[in-house]
């Protein structure tokens, strides 16, 4: 009976660092992939409210597309739980939502912006300690418009 007791003690000893081992490896995964997802929708969220910013100013005047550069450019743009300054915004503008340029010859047809956010990367912890990639790239987009689509009652 002696002996048996002595082999089994040395089986739990490992089987239950195996587990921790995997237990923690799920809890970084669950943790980056989080961290993931949020960053995501911190840039949406920025994306969404710089686009509605700028559709706003739109006038159909070039005065109306700098007040919406500048309406994109004054809103709070901070991502990572509020740590990282977006780099890279684009703003641009369409007069039919197809062809995008971030100056318009024609500013009297613009109907169309368009924000993207193309460029953050957002560094990984425990996916890269377990040959996942260093970063990830975070991109967001939207786009709204000065007259948008209203529903028939």
């Amino acid at each position: 009976m002696s002996v048996f007791k002595r082999h089994t003690g040395g089986f739990v000893l490992i089987a239950m660092c195996g587990c921790i081992f995997l237990l923690l490896a799920v809890i970084g995964l669950a943790f980056d992939l989080g961290r993931i997802y949020i960053a995501r929708n911190e840039a949406q969220v920025f994306t969404d409210a710089a686009s509605m910013a700028a559709a706003v100013q739109l006038d159909g005047t070039a005065t109306g597309l700098a007040r919406a550069k500048a309406a994109v450019q004054k809103l709070p743009a901070k991502w990572n739980l509020g740590t990282q300054s977006f780099e890279g915004v684009v703003t641009e503008f369409s007069a039919d939502g197809k062809r995008w340029e971030a100056t318009p010859d024609n500013a009297s047809e613009v109907k169309f912006a368009r924000v993207r956010a193309p460029e953050n990367h957002l560094n990984v912890i425990f996916l890269s300690a377990v040959g996942g990639p260093l970063n990830f790239t975070v991109p967001a987009h939207a786009v709204s418009a000065t007259n948008p689509v209203r529903l028939a009652e």
